[in-house]
């Protein structure tokens, strides 16, 4: 705590800094967040003032989680800011060492609109650093301080010190310059460094997997800067010339004789507001080109997508900046096993819910949970959703996306990174030759379609194959032992799958077909459905003790009898190691 300077505001002290402001916020950013008690005060000041109205900045990564209901967490450190032009308001209680280093940053960096800052007295009252000298000029200028001795000695102090503070209250206007003069010198920010960014004469190919190379990072958080200037240069534009034009109008009016007080109304919002709209545009596209230019869509299965959109939600409202990039995809790169086997689960759980008689059912003895597991069957399976409309020279679009996921998984579990022959283009290609009955394949699969019912039937070519995906999802979802698919026994494991078809014959016999459906839609998680689930456990009970599984627990009890090969202690994750997975996640 101490390595950040942390120093919880009280929330008597909170009050009185935020009383400093003169107009309500409608933007509002907090540089140096810590628990948010600067940010309460200010939603109490100004009820106004909603959770998607704040920004927050805070370098200590621990305090992030009950930071999320105060408002949008945006970056660690706000040093590394680069505009701020989109706020209204600053308020701060930053670490007393670099406390004038935050404000002479706000104040650089901020357009126009009002700061309130909680500083060390000592550097405000007699200032001996050019940055400190700095600052008094500036609040001589356009603003004012006034002193509190024992503000951090009040009884609603977490904890105490007894250090002299200063408030400081600043407020930068647009000046007469940025009516006239140039918008960027009107902005009195930093010129921006000349744009590297060369285009090759012909196009690169596009990069594969969701990773982006060193290089195409800085030069996208390029682009990005520079669109953003000439965006915020166009609405800065739009508001000049709409002060203009009223300014023609109301004139004309008075020579018409119209009520000169009368104004004409503006074809822009306040500028704050149009900054900020246009901002978390720019930014939200920025950051999804982070995922377009990896082409990720062809390499995830829809529902992965969407629950990569899901949390991107929350990632597209971090400042985009390289540290930030490299952290997103440091995580994404930690995340990686899991999602390829969420990705495999999600099409096993597609199939098994399609048909019961896609799905064979097992327990393993050694299952503490006695849990029943799932398996597809490896001779075939068959989906529905294909049926065609006589006009129709194509499977519907979602037709082609199953077909496209059966490929992706097909790539991604013989570890490929797409297949030469997909299914999707079969279809595409020979659609009058399968209409009509013909089974045709490529090198994983054979198909037959029958498009009056709208099914396909798929026929493993492969039965290693989905002895993979099996393995797999019984793993992720520990149906099985985890060194069951490293035996490597192949006559061992068909008896096993025989087994498991002798007994899945007895289950299916004794359950009704609801309640196969209710358990099958159940198995990736999505509903609690635990009556149909001891219906089912109870029918496997029954076809044990009938006998129909003596062969089954046979083989397996052979698997689970061997020895199983010696584990390595896992290591603490050094930083070495996270960064040797992120230089995976930009291969």
């Amino acid at each position: 705590m101490d390595s950040y300077q942390f120093y919880r505001t009280p929330p008597s002290l909170a009050r009185k800094l935020c009383a400093l402001f003169e107009t309500a916020p409608t933007r509002l950013l907090e540089p140096s967040a810590g628990a948010g008690d600067l940010v309460r005060a200010a939603r109490e000041q100004f009820p106004r003032l909603g959770k998607s109205d704040i920004d927050l900045y805070e370098i200590d990564l621990s305090r992030h989680g009950q930071l999320a209901e105060c408002g949008n967490l945006i970056g660690l450190d706000f040093l590394d800011s680069l505009d701020l032009s989109i706020y209204s308001h600053v308020l701060m209680n930053p670490p007393f060492r670099q406390g004038v280093q935050h404000v002479l940053h706000a104040w650089t960096k901020l357009f126009s609109g009002e700061i309130a800052a909680i500083l060390n007295a000592s550097g405000v009252r007699e200032p001996t650093t050019r940055d400190e000298e700095r600052l008094a000029r500036i609040i001589e200028q356009h603003g004012r301080v006034e002193y509190a001795t024992e503000a951090f000695l009040s009884p609603d102090t977490l904890r105490k010190t007894d250090v002299e503070v200063a408030l400081v209250y600043l407020r930068k206007e647009k000046s007469v310059e940025f009516w006239s003069g140039s918008i960027l010198d009107a902005l009195g920010v930093d010129t921006l460094a000349e744009d590297q960014t060369e285009f090759a004469e012909r196009e690169p190919a596009a990069p594969q997997g969701i990773a982006l190379s060193e290089g195409q990072i800085p030069a996208i958080v390029r682009a990005y800067r520079a669109a953003w200037e000439a965006t915020k240069e166009s609405i800065i534009a739009q508001h000049r010339a709409a002060r203009y034009t009223g300014f023609f109008e109301q004139e004309m009016r008075k020579i018409l004789n119209k009520d000169a007080i009368a104004t004409a109304k503006s074809t822009v919002g306040p500028l704050h507001r149009d900054l900020n709209a246009a901002y978390a545009e720019i930014r939200r596209s920025a950051w999804m080109s982070v995922l377009n230019t990896s082409d990720f869509r062809t390499y995830l299965t829809r529902k992965a997508q969407s629950e990569v959109l899901a949390d991107f939600e929350q990632v597209s409202r971090m400042e985009f900046s390289a540290p930030n990039i490299y952290g997103f995809l440091q995580g994404f790169a930690l995340r990686q096993d899991e999602i390829n086997a969420q990705m495999v689960c999600d099409l096993f759980d597609q199939i098994v819910y399609a048909n019961s008689e896609n799905c064979l059912f097992y327990r393993w003895k050694s299952n503490a949970k006695h849990q029943i597991g799932m398996a597809l069957q490896r001779k075939r399976f068959i989906l529905s959703g294909f049926s065609l409309e006589g006009w129709r020279s194509t499977i519907d679009y979602d037709a082609e996306q199953k077909l496209k996921e059966i490929d992706r998984i097909t790539a991604l579990v013989t570890g490929q990174r797409e297949l030469e022959d997909p299914l999707a283009g079969l279809f595409a290609r020979h659609l009058n030759e399968l209409r009509y009955g013909k089974r045709l394949g490529n090198r994983y699969f054979d198909v037959r379609w029958y498009p009056g019912i709208g099914t396909v039937h798929f026929f493993p070519k492969d039965q290693k194959l989905i002895d993979r995906i099996n393995a797999i999802v019984g793993k992720h979802r520990r149906w099985m032992p985890e060194h069951f698919a490293a035996e490597g026994d192949d006559k061992t494991i068909d008896q096993a799958y025989k087994a498991a078809e002798s007994i899945s014959k007895a289950v299916q016999k004794k359950v009704d077909r609801w309640t196969l459906r209710q358990v099958l839609y159940s198995c990736g998680g999505h509903r609690d459905q635990e009556g149909a689930t001891q219906k089912l456990q109870s029918a496997f009970d029954e076809a044990v003790a009938d006998g129909g599984e003596e062969n089954f627990w046979t083989q397996i009890a052979r698997i689970e009898a061997r020895p199983r090969p010696a584990t390595k202690p896992a290591k603490a994750s050094t930083p070495e190691e996270r960064q040797r997975a992120l230089a995976l996640a930009l291969a």
